[in-house]
This record gives C-alpha cells, structure tokens and sequence, in this order.
C-alpha cells in the first residue's frame, strides 16, 4: 500500500488483522502491514535510516498497550475507534469535526485523520473511552459527545 511513513501506523491500526508494520520507500513509499505476536524484541537493524517499524495497540492481541490521554473536553490525540460509521466528510478542518458530530443527530463519536486533507468520520452507537484505540499518528484524533438529555416538565 502506497502512503507516507507517517500514515502507516493508523493504517495498520484500523486493519483488522495487522499487528504490526514496516515503512519503506520502496515503490514510493510501501506500508507492509504484518500479523502475529511480536515483540519489540522481534526488530532488527537494518542500516536503511529511512525505514520505519513498529507494532499497533495491541490489547486485543496482547501485545503493547499505549495509553490515550483524555482531556476535560472528552476528546484525546493519537486515537481512533474501529467500525460504527455513520458519515464521513471530505475536506474538513480538524476543529468543525467535533462541532459537525455534535449537530448530527445520530453522531455519537468521532475520528478526524489528515488524510484528503482532512477527513472527519462520524460514527454511532454506545461507546467509551476503553473502545478508542492508539493510532500512533500524532495528527488524528477520537472524542466521544456527551449529550444532556433533555427532560419533559410538566407545568401546572
């Protein structure tokens, strides 16, 4: 898969299988996404400074688990959630995505990635932070919408 170095660990992040990968500009730059239990033990030099490895969240293979940092607004950087697409839209600035996910009525959380110039995938469905998984990609970022339900009264 063709992608700049910088792509490849969110890529191999939202690949089912793919537990970790290897960057190369071979062909232009190629992402080989890779599957099975390693370790950061499993990487070897190889003297090429332009290569990049490296292995994805992996608390659903056991491998690493990297923390996502939370913030008071409920939103974190480096962070995605698998599945439960809703919409996505195409160029969009980072900052309108929580706002657009918040006016949607079904939008329940979001991701925003770089990628054509900014993509903002609004997503459905019950979720939490434990669901958010790391991307490796310090430019995307995941936030879950909290919504205040509004209550009927009745006047008297």
């Amino acid at each position: 898969m063709k992608v700049s170095p910088a792509l490849c660990p969110g890529i191999c992040a939202q690949t089912q299988q793919c537990t970790h990968y290897t960057w190369s500009n071979w062909d232009g730059g190629t992402c080989w996404m890779k599957m099975g239990d390693v370790s950061r033990d499993d990487a070897f030099f190889t003297g090429d400074p332009t290569m990049v490895c490296g292995i994805v969240n992996g608390t659903k293979q056991g491998i690493m688990n990297f923390s996502i940092i939370w913030n008071e607004s409920n939103w974190a950087m480096s962070c995605d959630f698998h599945g439960n697409d809703l919409i996505h839209y195409v160029p969009i600035s980072s900052d309108r995505c929580p706002e657009i996910c918040t006016q949607t009525q079904e939008c329940t959380h979001y991701s925003w990635t770089n990628l054509n110039g900014g993509t903002c995938w609004m997503k459905k469905g019950k979720i939490s932070r434990d669901d958010a998984f790391f991307t490796n990609d310090p430019l995307m970022f995941c936030g879950i919408i909290t919504r205040v339900k509004r209550r009927h009264i009745k006047r008297f």
